[in-house]
């Protein structure tokens, strides 16, 4: 169960926060711990240790020296990227996977009221 909650909130913090990097410093392998912490400043204390955890170098963290970060990387690891290293950048193509790519819409109900309606 704490592993489904856990999961929960590595999503939300993605969401959350894919959008904000991108806008304000672009795509790159890694961010700051200084930018991160500015695009995290109304996030809980929780969710900023699972920013770094996610977004930061592991060699700018002292990974091996925090042991909850280290935790959280081998989480996060073995849940969306099969256990193999990953970098921000990684994280940051997660969230364009899936949706609606265009295409031929073969559901009448969305051809009378828009492939955003529900019906």
């Amino acid at each position: 169960m704490l592993r489904v909650i856990q999961r929960r909130r590595i999503k939300k913090v993605i969401k959350l926060l894919s959008a904000k990097l991108i806008k304000g410093y672009g795509s790159r392998k890694f961010f700051s711990l200084g930018q991160i912490k500015a695009s995290t400043s109304t996030f809980s204390a929780r969710q900023y240790q699972i920013a770094v955890a996610l977004y930061a170098d592991p060699q700018d963290m002292n990974i091996e020296q925090t042991p909850a970060l280290k935790l959280l990387r081998n989480d996060v690891s073995h849940d969306f990227f099969d256990g193999n290293d990953y970098t921000g950048q990684d994280v940051l193509n997660l969230l364009a996977l899936g949706g609606w790519k265009g295409g031929r819409i073969d559901d009448d109900m969305s051809n009378r009221f828009g492939m955003g309606s529900r019906y």
